[in-house]
């Protein structure tokens, strides 16, 4: 079940004023002695609450979030071409390296794509959602910081059992590591797949970049059994220019 579905809210505009502050309190945070590297050998995390520094991360990017999607919803972006360039390593170690260009659109649901032309290849991994405070993987967290509650860094999909944790990261911009784990027939839990995302917060914009962008995206998944147990798939998007 992905994340954005789990996490589904709305942030409300009044955010802009009761973070302004928290931003500029503190332009630090992250973990650094937790792993962000994808391992097939993850294990869980302790479960509670993020800390100071990752929530000052957290914030940041909330804040650029909405930035963005309220600059994404006018003329300037809206239906304007976006470039993107990818590589993905499958199970078979096969390699591609593309370049896509995408429109920034509506979905049906009112929500922000970067739209591919009908004419590419549908065997190219491309991730069309834009990431913004009320659409995405940080939609119900970013709801949380808005109104002081605690954010705890794992969620539980009761339906299927697996358990995701976020990580909120400083790795030359700020960002966020998402890893999956899957519930095993004895109880335990398995890395099944990761995404991280980096994104540009306020304090590494410059005029002429875009605040809340996401600079780069990648995604680890573990292969079938059919191949090594400790092999996986990595894919790796990353924003080139508008």
């Amino acid at each position: 079940m992905p994340i954005d579905e789990v996490m589904k809210c709305t942030l409300r505009y009044t955010f802009i004023a009761f973070t302004s502050a928290i931003i500029l309190s503190g332009c630090g945070g992250g973990k650094s002695s937790v792993e962000t590297t994808f391992s097939s050998t993850a294990a869980l995390n302790t479960e509670g609450p993020i800390s100071t520094g990752e929530r000052n991360v957290a914030t940041r990017i909330c804040y650029a979030y909405q930035s963005k999607s309220k600059n994404f919803r006018g003329s300037d972006f809206l239906g304007t071409n976006f470039t993107f360039s990818a590589k993905k390593i499958d199970c078979q170690n096969t390699t591609k390296t593309y370049q896509i260009n995408a429109t920034l659109k509506y979905d049906d649901n009112n929500n922000l794509i970067y739209q591919t032309p009908s004419t590419i290849d549908p065997n190219l991994k491309f991730v069309k959602k834009v990431q913004t405070d009320s659409s995405g993987y940080l939609s119900q967290l970013c709801t949380k910081i808005q109104n002081n509650e605690v954010i705890n860094n794992t969620i539980t999909d009761v339906t299927t059992g697996t358990k995701v944790q976020i990580t909120f990261i400083r790795e030359g911009l700020d960002g966020f590591f998402l890893q999956y784990f899957k519930k095993q027939t004895d109880n335990s839990y398995k890395i099944d797949s990761a995404e991280k995302l980096k994104v540009r917060t306020q304090i590494d914009y410059k005029n002429g970049q875009i605040l809340g962008m996401d600079e780069s995206y990648s995604n680890q998944k573990i292969c079938n059994s059919q191949f090594d147990v400790n092999k996986y798939s990595d894919y790796t998007q990353t924003f080139i220019s508008r």
